[in-house]
């Protein structure tokens, strides 16, 4: 092989190789979701923002249903395979505490730490979820 051959297959190589991992990682910062709710556009926020990425999280915890985490109720009944993905929490849980049955903060607390708890897996304290935008 020709010295000029061997120098513009490695610089192929290396350039695939570039593209590969910047692909990667601009793939990765899609599946970034930050827990907010215009709710809480007038409070003053006392712990930073609680960010996942996503469908890593939903894949590790097995969770192929999005009604599991954006549940809909009807009646006092959760109903099965019908999702609330697109609305905020709020438009349910008020973010008034006594609002409603469920107030926002303790909706989102009961939910993630709940889940986290039975599944002996994921964080549960304070400064391990609102830890701001990843």
């Amino acid at each position: 092989m020709k010295p000029f051959s061997k120098i513009f297959s490695l610089c192929v190589v290396f350039f695939l190789t570039g593209l590969f991992f910047l692909a990667i990682s601009t793939e990765a910062t899609f599946h970034i979701t930050t827990v907010e709710d215009s709710a809480f556009a007038d409070r003053q926020r006392m712990k930073p923002v609680v960010s996942f990425y996503h469908d890593e999280h939903n894949a590790a915890a097995g969770i192929y249903d999005c009604s599991i985490c954006h549940h809909v109720w009807e009646d006092g009944q959760r109903l099965e395979y019908q999702d609330s993905v697109g609305m905020e929490c709020s438009a349910c849980h008020l973010a008034e505490p006594g609002a409603t049955e469920m107030d926002l903060i303790r909706a989102y607390h009961l939910q993630c730490r709940t889940c986290h708890m039975e599944a002996k897996a994921g964080p549960i304290l304070c400064g391990e979820c609102h830890t701001g935008p990843k």
